[in-house]
């Protein structure tokens, strides 16, 4: 996992990123060492951060970021939009490396865990059930799953799907992946009952959900923060990325910011982005979640026994009126309550903060990058389960004068004893070849 922070305002941006890579095996293996902050461009101040996976299937970030900037060359983009989607483009071309097999194998992960979630939320359902003493039936059951199912279809109508990838390939690539889909199906949902239904509409769900970028947990992102030659202002472009399938890369445009006369700053959390909203809000995402569930649980039993005190003193039809105007009651005070939190938190916390981000000098700028990286570090570190986030925090600032400058940065070796490497890199700066320096 990761923790990344792009600071922006009218004079500069900063990036910073935590170094805490996750290797998976027959044990999860945490490594402080990983590099995921990249200069992109040889001749204009652009950057490149990526957060989720490691590589590009096979293929290092740092090998496919050197090897962008070896094949562009001299080569430059009017905006930082315009490098991001060439960047992306750039994916599109090493897919060669991506074997058939890990694909294959994307293809199956993101089915086991699309009908997993389907599985766990009916298996509450009927284990809530059997404690009431009301067992479901088979039939219940099933048409429980398709419920979940056909309410997660519609869901995902609404996204973005990835150029390229039609229902016709995604359901190709599921038959080569798992070519027994209905024992599949089975096997995944265990004890609980399936049918012909269950098993078409599942491979509808899973289907659609390879068509889009954001779905699977082994989803990450492509972040390309900077100053494009037109701007004068820097600007940040956002991709969702998930592998490859079908010989597609699976990418998703995410946001896009530019500062200018409209916003003059602005903070942008990546990967773990809990402990940035609780500096800039004052409290936990977690807290205003759950807030939320407490006023509406209380407002609705509130109402709910308003309802049953006068049930008996109204004609049938004036209280069913009564019923239908408590739910719009009950949504609006939870609605009113949830703005009036927002509001509250906006003048108290993150309204002052980005005030003085507006106008932070670039060393400012670069230590709370920082100090937000290490934030995340620190509260994994002294929390339960893995630290997902540590080791040394890169840091860079971009301004259109100075272009990348980096505050902090690790090596795998002694710069001391290298002077040859950064003679190297100089030599291909000035030729405009750059590929060398990380």
């Amino acid at each position: 996992m990761t923790a990344e922070v792009v600071i922006l305002n009218r004079e500069a941006v900063a990036i910073a990123a935590d170094s805490a890579a996750t290797v998976a095996g027959r044990g999860p293996k945490i490594y402080n060492t990983a590099n995921k902050l990249f200069p992109l461009s040889a001749v204009e101040p652009v950057a490149v951060m990526f957060y989720g996976a490691g590589a590009f299937g096979p293929v290092p970030w740092e090998t496919v970021v050197k090897e962008y900037r070896r094949t562009r060359g001299a080569q430059s983009f009017e905006t930082v939009a315009e490098y991001a989607a060439d960047f992306i483009e750039h994916l599109s071309d090493l897919t060669q490396h991506v074997s058939r097999g890990e694909q294959r194998e994307r293809v199956a992960m993101t089915a086991l865990w699309e009908l997993e979630m389907i599985r766990d939320v009916v298996e509450e359902q009927v284990t809530a059930a059997a404690t009431a003493g009301a067992d479901l039936d088979e039939a219940t059951i099933i048409e429980r799953i398709l419920d979940e199912i056909n309410t997660t279809i519609e869901q995902l109508e609404g996204g973005t799907f990835v150029d390229g990838l039609s229902a016709a390939i995604v359901g190709r690539e599921i038959g080569n992946a798992v070519p027994d889909w209905s024992d599949f199906v089975a096997a995944v949902f265990r004890d609980l009952p399936t049918d012909a239904r269950v098993v078409r509409r599942a491979r509808v769900l899973v289907r659609m959900s390879l068509r889009l970028a954001d779905r699977s947990p082994g989803s990450g992102g492509v972040v390309v923060a900077g100053f494009g030659e037109s701007e004068i202002f820097p600007a940040l472009s956002h991709y969702l990325l998930d592998g490859v399938v079908a010989n597609r890369v699976r990418a998703h445009p995410g946001s896009h910011v530019r500062i200018d006369g409209n916003q003059s700053a602005g903070i942008y959390p990546f990967a773990q982005e809990d402990m940035v909203a609780t500096f800039m809000d004052g409290v936990h995402p977690g807290f205003r979640l759950a807030l939320d569930g407490f006023v509406d649980e209380t407002v609705a039993l509130l109402l709910e026994r308003f309802c049953r005190l006068v049930e008996d003193s109204l004609p049938a039809a004036v209280y069913e009126q009564l019923q239908i105007e408590m739910q719009d009651a009950r949504d609006w005070v939870t609605e009113h309550v949830g703005s009036g939190l927002n509001e509250f938190l906006e003048r108290n916390n993150s309204g002052p903060i980005m005030s003085v981000v507006e106008v932070l000098p670039k060393e400012e700028l670069a230590e709370m990058a920082e100090a937000l990286v290490n934030l995340t570090s620190f509260k994994r570190r002294v929390t339960p389960g893995a630290e997902t986030v540590g080791g040394p925090i890169d840091v860079a600032v971009i301004s259109k004068g100075d272009g990348l400058v980096w505050i902090k940065r690790k090596h795998y070796f002694d710069p001391e004893l290298n002077h040859r490497y950064f003679d190297r890199d100089r030599q291909l700066r000035g030729s405009g070849t750059l590929g060398g320096t990380p």
